[in-house]
């Protein structure tokens, strides 16, 4: 067998790894645009805190058995002769294939403004982007977007003494992903941290002298800046999808069954290009996660190989730090039950993460959405310590159909460097069955 995958992110490089497990015997291509093995674009925003050097995340050295043709842009998909037409260096080629799957990810947005082409302005992306503004990066930065790169960029770029504004054009942060309960304690960490956040404070403009950036339109008012770091989104990359024939989703995403095939027998799709199904809401979506494009990766190269492993639907699990905190989410927010309908529950606990006699405890905060009968629709979590570890567990609590009723009878390991006896979920649980009447 051959096989093409198109892209070399998360998605790409776990399906062409798999596929060389799956299929020892196979030829695998990989036609990847960049001139990267990998970027690992999520490390991106400490290199700017320089706590990582750029050099770090530049892999050029490929680790396995697949052919790898970097700096090479596939144009066509002719699925009829299952071929794939790519460019590279400005000469022009074509790769046959009996499978491929398609992982090209997603494409930065930008607001329509005037000025994005002023010295100063730039955006967190991959590679290239950061090395261009770490040239240009200065001393009074307003980031554009409350995105959790946004945030993640405040962050760090505040640790390093900079002045930095943060403006979101919605009313919170994260805004659909996260909830006031847990937004607020972000924008207030950020605001402890000395970032200026804006909220309801839309870009109308970016001015300069000079050709270079030194003001920052925004209907709150102007800000005086000399670097500008727009992270306001990102959208499929379905443009080689679209052209080649290949049925596109409501998203804008590439449209896949359970399955991971597209419109095509012969051609899969997965990680942030793919539209699939939401686990909780059943509706279509696209994710834009590293974490769900791998396991979507992985199914993609199985199924492609001859396997039949079902997709069951996204959860997209993520965590962000801010300063010395950190937090995630998992599942549906509140806000977005609301937008489509469905009915809930939800509670707010905030308590300790340590036994109270111990040194260094802070607060854990926990968001939890449930249905009417107490089954887990989603949740949110802020905390110094072991925040990913309770995304980890309501993750596979979704997946398992607990109720809150069933996790407040759990037992949880204890050990008090790490832990309270009583640990914040099993507690939040506790107190939402008792706050609804859902132990009856």
């Amino acid at each position: 067998m051959e096989y093409v995958v198109i892209g070399h992110g998360t998605a790409g490089q776990t399906a062409s790894a798999v596929l060389k497990k799956v299929d020892p015997d196979s030829r695998v291509y990989v036609i990847e645009k960049g001139r990267y093995v990998s970027n690992h674009p999520c490390s991106l925003p400490m290199v700017l805190g320089g706590r990582l050097e750029l050099k770090a995340l530049e892999e050029s050295a490929l680790k396995g058995r697949v052919n790898l043709i970097l700096g090479a842009k596939a144009d066509y998909i002719d699925l009829e002769r299952k071929v794939v037409r790519y460019e590279k260096d400005g000469s022009k080629d074509e790769l046959p294939y009996d499978r491929l799957v398609l992982a090209t990810g997603l494409k930065p947005t930008f607001p329509r403004v005037e000025g994005l082409d002023l010295e100063g302005v730039g955006t967190v992306w991959d590679i290239e982007s950061v090395a261009k503004l770490l040239k240009i990066l200065g001393n009074k930065v307003v980031v554009v977007g409350g995105s959790a790169t946004g945030i993640e960029v405040a962050s760090e770029l505040s640790k390093t003494g900079r002045e930095v504004v943060l403006i979101e054009a919605l009313e919170q942060l994260m805004p659909g992903k996260l909830d006031l309960p847990i937004s607020s304690l972000v924008a207030r960490e950020l605001t402890e941290m000395g970032v200026k956040v804006m909220l309801k404070t839309r870009l109308e403009g970016l001015e300069g002298e000079g050709g270079k950036l030194r003001r920052v339109k925004t209907n709150s008012g102007t800000i005086e800046a000399d670097t500008a770091i727009i992270v306001t989104g990102a959208k499929p990359n379905s443009d080689l999808a679209l052209k080649s024939g290949l049925k596109i989703g409501e998203t804008g995403a590439v449209w896949v069954d359970d399955y991971m095939f597209t419109s095509d027998p012969n051609v899969l799709a997965a990680g942030d290009v793919a539209e699939v199904r939401d686990f909780v809401t059943g509706e279509r979506v696209a994710t834009g996660l590293a974490s769900t494009a791998l396991v979507q990766g992985r199914i993609a190269a199985e199924n492609a190989a001859g396997m039949r492993v079902k997709y069951r639907g996204a959860l997209s699990p993520y965590i962000v730090p801010v300063g010395d905190y950190w937090f995630g989410g998992v599942g549906i927010s509140a806000s977005k039950a609301d937008s489509l309908g469905i009915e809930y529950l939800s509670f707010r606990f905030a308590g300790s993460d340590l036994p109270k006699y111990m040194p260094g405890r802070d607060r854990s905060v926990i968001w939890l959405i449930t249905d009417t009968e107490g089954r887990i629709l989603g949740a949110q979590v802020f905390g110094r310590r072991d925040v990913r570890g309770r995304i980890l567990f309501i993750t596979a609590a979704i997946y398992a159909g607990f109720k809150v009723q069933d996790i407040r009878v759990m037992e949880f390991a204890y050990q008090p460097e790490l832990c309270d006896v009583l640990d914040p979920v099993a507690v939040a649980a506790e107190g939402m069955s008792r706050k609804y009447r859902l132990l009856l």
